[in-house]
């Protein structure tokens, strides 16, 4: 960790007063944040302002986020020691705003593990129109706005402990929530992929690169990415508490330590990405006519045939693991001839189970499945994935996505349905310059943004294969990779009515959705609940039987669409490529809409239109704007909207144009018959808008090109309701931590907002190091900067460095506070076995924390 001296030195403040040594400075708070009126802490203090009805409702901003905390019971908090830390009753929570119609609001919970799972509601209501949602908080809850205009917005709980929450709001359209807590990733310890540079490449043979890492062993992935590894410990079944956490710490550690080595361009973890899917039965395949497969296959009677799926999964049902062939029935015609050359199984032996089979634990030519003789296992999860893709139509079992496509089964998940980085890696790499593979299959996920691994997909995408993968099943906007990375299609999951599946990921991973599944519904009222079933293995017995089985998921979610954009590569091979494919989804013509953009993308994949948009050989003429919506607010009365074309080159004339004129204008001016200009800068009209009120208008404009017609429509809003002095992240602690192990609070000051800000100081410090933190403690446990509390770390949240004071005071420093986390990829590494500071307490068994508010500065 870098090592940050202030000593003499203001920060960039205000300069220095060698009177009086100590620290000072400032912590800013993220716009459009608010923080409950009623929180324990200020109830500890009896400065709770009620806000559980309709007529002590708090008001909130049209956007932003705000913390808070609920508890259906009151008690003490176990584990406190010596010192005693109390939770009070507050079973609602109620706000209003003026919201636009469409507006997305979002809970995300965050509770103590002592405590059982709460029972939680939350309810939009405007006027007579409402909407709610409630659970366990497992995964955020959701609701939309109905309508325009003042809206009241409800929290609830009716059991379970404490807990805290944060509830955003955002605009329609827009699917940026953010996490309130630190990712926690799976990766192998004592391991790291690295990248050298390209200097290095090629110098230095596995054996040299490890001694010149002080490595253990070194193996290649291709093109300049490594696998290196001290001291192999495999994989480790519990990633999350005692021994296995101070492992993964160390780990993460050294990870650092290596990206200071010459040479080293990238250095990050082994992620461990895991099959997406929860296993159950059914018999019913709901989700071919969902998205008008049987006419898709007509207008498209090739079905795939000569396009290359690559499903890189966990393998292959065979009847005989230890030989390649003898694939189940439904697949057997379509999988790849034998060839004693290829690697088809890339899982290594860390998480490899083929041992019984005398395999020399490496990478091989057989990608069975061997299974592992348990009844509930996820061994043959790629059988049901590569099924989706590929079954054949032939009267019997199941009946596939594209059934006449050559399948690639390529494992690189092993044992529990886990892999490695450095497997998925090295599979991609080989995969990218097989000419005969169009399309690769990923039901697979985990949420480290791994470099090495988005270079791969990405060279593999510059070579013609379509990315398609899991978005994940957290039920969460927390970005899953490798859904989320920018040449991969990420695909939701939908029940048989065309809604969200409970458990699907939304947001930045969602490109669209596709049928994945739900096994708490019954959408078509069949009488059966909406899972999607595929083929599937039971070797339970010691015999490998061929057998189907219904699953949800994500992963069953993905493949329909690779099996689309085999049907429509098969249709029309020329025209279908990763980056048409791409543009014909942003243009709509391969989606049928069925919700908003946050949990559903583009919407749910059509067969039919996707196959008719291939055949045309060509795609009508789009045009997108960035950005696709403009907000603005008190600060910024200004946006430039540019224009983006495709195809490039083609002339496009405006037909008309519609907005609010009293409320924007454009420059230039757009008018009917005029040529579309490359950007355009709006503006607010000044005079026609008022302090306190918020604002809506579209932009619409209809255009023509090439003897076709299209509408872009881009949302306006104007908000002028946020003050910079509104802004309010709840009381704050600061402390001064000491930088060992202990993290003991040392010094400790509580601070209110002001004026959008608070202003610390801390008089006659000790000289030494510290960490400079700040945050909340709304539901009074005794710890600031948990997940759900706001938090600030000097110089940034997430990458905490030392400070130095010394005999001079240190002023003018600046810290930034919000219940925003970052992510893994502003952050460098993941966050592991982080719980958050503990306030300092009084010397006297009523134990209160030192807690006496300092006047607004």
């Amino acid at each position: 960790m870098a090592l940050l001296s202030l000593v003499g030195c203001g920060g960039g403040g205000d300069g220095l007063d060698s009177q009086e040594p100590g620290l000072s400075g400032t912590i800013t708070i993220e716009s459009g944040t608010r923080v409950d009126s009623d929180t324990a802490d200020d109830s500890r203090l009896n400065e709770a302002i009620s806000n559980d009805s309709s007529t002590t409702a708090q008001l909130v901003p049209s956007t932003g986020i705000l913390g808070g905390y609920l508890s259906a019971t009151s008690g003490t908090y176990p584990g406190s020691g010596e010192f005693v830390f109390e939770y009070v009753t507050d079973a609602q929570d109620v706000f209003r705003a003026d919201l636009a119609a469409g507006s997305t609001i979002a809970v995300q919970v965050f509770r103590d593990s002592d405590f059982p799972a709460p029972e939680i509601t939350l309810s939009v209501e405007q006027g007579g129109a409402s909407d709610s949602v409630s659970g366990a908080g497992d995964t955020p809850l959701i609701v939309s706005a109905p309508a325009d205009g003042a809206t009241q917005i409800s929290l609830s709980t009716t059991g379970g402990g404490p807990f805290r929450y944060v509830l955003s709001i955002s605009t329609a359209g827009v699917t940026n929530f953010q996490s309130s807590h630190y990712s926690q990733p799976e990766f192998v310890p004592d391991q790291a992929i690295v990248l050298m540079s390209p200097e290095e490449q090629g110098s230095m043979g596995p054996q040299g690169l490890a001694g010149a890492l002080s490595a253990s062993s070194a193996k290649s992935l291709g093109q300049g990415a490594w696998l290196v590894r001290r001291d192999s410990v495999g994989v480790v079944a519990s990633q999350s508490s005692g021994s296995a956490g101070g492992l993964r710490r160390e780990t993460l550690r050294w990870i650092a330590e290596l990206k200071a080595e010459p040479g080293v361009q990238v250095a990050e973890p082994n992620y461990i990405y895991r099959a997406q899917a929860d296993r159950d039965l059914s018999s019913l395949q709901w989700n071919l006519p969902l998205i008008s497969l049987p006419l898709a296959w007509q207008a498209a009677p090739s079905q795939g045939n000569s396009v290359g799926v690559a499903v890189m999964d966990t393998g292959l049902f065979t009847s005989t693991p230890q030989t390649y062939g003898d694939w189940h029935l439904d697949l057997d015609a379509n999988v790849v001839p034998f060839n004693s050359g290829r690697i088809l199984d890339y899982v290594s032996a860390d998480v490899d189970i083929d041992p019984q089979f005398n395999d020399p634990l490496g990478y091989d030519n057989n990608p069975a499945d061997p299974g592992d003789g348990k009844p509930q296992s996820s061994n043959f999860h790629g059988t049901h994935v590569a099924g989706i893709v590929a079954a054949l139509r032939d009267s019997a079992g199941v009946d596939g996505v594209a059934p006449e496509t050559t399948l690639w089964p390529v494992r690189v998940l092993g044992r529990d349905g886990a892999g490695t980085l450095d497997d998925l890696v090295a599979a991609i790499n080989w995969a990218a310059e097989n000419p005969n593979i169009d399309v690769i299959n990923l039901s697979l996920g985990g949420v480290g943004p791994s470099t090495v691994l988005e270079a791969a997909i990405n060279r593999a995408d510059d070579n013609g294969k379509l990315v398609v993968a899991a978005a994940g099943n957290q039920g969460t906007d927390e970005l899953t990779y490798p859904a989320a990375f920018e040449r991969v299609i990420g695909v939701g999951a939908v029940d048989a009515g065309k809604v969200r599946a409970s458990y699907s990921n939304f947001g930045g991973s969602v490109d669209l959705v596709a049928p994945g599944g739900d096994a708490t519904r019954d959408a078509n009222l069949d009488g059966n609940a909406d899972l999607v079933i595929s083929t599937w293995g039971v070797d339970d017995g010691g015999e490998f039987i061929r057998s189907y089985a219904g699953l949800q998921g994500t992963s069953m979610a993905a493949p329909h669409v690779a099996g689309v954009y085999a049907l429509m590569k098969g249709a029309n091979p020329g025209a279908v490529t990763p980056g048409q494919f791409r543009a014909w989804l942003a243009s709509g013509v391969l989606t049928e809409n069925v919700g908003n953009n946050t949990e559903y993308g583009a919407g749910l994949i059509n067969a039919l239109k996707s196959v008719d948009a291939a055949l045309d050989g060509s795609v009508s003429t789009i045009v997108l704007s960035s950005p696709s919506a403009i907000e603005f607010d008190r600060a910024r009365f200004n946006s430039e909207l540019d224009f983006t074309v495709y195809p490039e080159g083609q002339s496009v004339v405006v037909n008309d144009i519609a907005f609010d004129s009293d409320l924007i204008s454009l420059d230039p001016a757009l008018s009917a018959g005029s040529p579309l200009p490359t950007s355009v800068s709006v503006s607010v009209v000044e005079q026609n808008v008022v302090d306190g009120q918020s604002y809506a208008t579209t932009i619409q404009i209809d255009y023509s090109a090439g003897g076709e017609t299209g509408t872009l429509e881009i949302p306006v809003s104007i908000d002028l309701r946020e003050l910079a002095d509104e802004r309010d992240a709840g009381r704050h602690y600061v402390l001064l931590v000491s930088p060992d192990e202990s993290r003991e609070t040392i010094e400790q000051r509580v601070v209110t907002a002001g004026d959008g800000s608070y202003s610390f100081s801390f008089d006659d410090i000790e000289p030494g190091e510290y960490f400079l933190v700040a945050g909340t403690d709304m539901d009074n446990n005794g710890f600031i900067c948990e997940s759900g509390e706001a938090c600030a770390e000097y110089p940034v949240n997430g990458l905490p460095e030392k400070i130095v004071i010394g005999e001079e005071r240190v002023t003018g420093v600046s810290l930034s506070t919000s219940f925003r986390r970052p992510t893994i990829a502003s952050m460098g590494l993941p966050r592991i076995g982080f719980e958050g500071y503990r306030l300092k307490n009084d010397e006297n068994q009523t134990a209160q924390p030192v807690r006496t508010l300092e006047t607004k500065r």
